[in-house]
């Protein structure tokens, strides 16, 4: 009878340990790649979580500024608006005292030429004159 060997060789199959003095099943390389590969898994879930967090994150605040843009966009045209109303209603009122400075000014002016014609009609003259002087240079 032969006597055995403690080597075996690498031809040999192998039987409940490996030459390593443990299992093939729980080789420590591929245990390293599993956890690895079960790492890098983690890894890309988390990234697409964080992505997806930000992405939504994102959208909100572009919803807010969204918001925030159409709201001051609404308040500018009330001001708009408002301001529009106050420049009629200005206009109107100034054009309104207007026409009241001047039925008193025309008045005024009829009263002088009918109480002193002489002097209206050569204050006119000189205006004329000095209209004209100023108009010809």
């Amino acid at each position: 009878m032969p006597t055995p060997t403690p080597f075996r060789t690498m031809t040999e199959n192998p039987s409940a340990e490996s030459a390593f003095g443990s299992s093939p099943s729980h080789d420590p390389f591929q245990a390293a790649k599993a956890s690895a590969l079960k790492a890098a898994e983690e890894l890309r879930a988390a990234a697409a979580q964080k992505a997806s967090e930000f992405r939504s994150a994102a959208e909100s605040r572009a919803q807010q500024f969204r918001s925030s843009a159409e709201q001051t966009a609404s308040d500018f045209k009330e001001k708009a608006t408002d301001i529009k109303e106050r420049a009629g209603d200005f206009a109107d009122q100034t054009l309104n005292e207007a026409r009241v400075r001047y039925d008193d000014l025309r008045a005024e002016a009829e009263k002088f030429a009918r109480e002193k014609p002489l002097q209206a009609l050569l204050t006119a003259f000189g205006i004329g004159f000095v209209v004209g002087a100023i108009l010809r240079r």
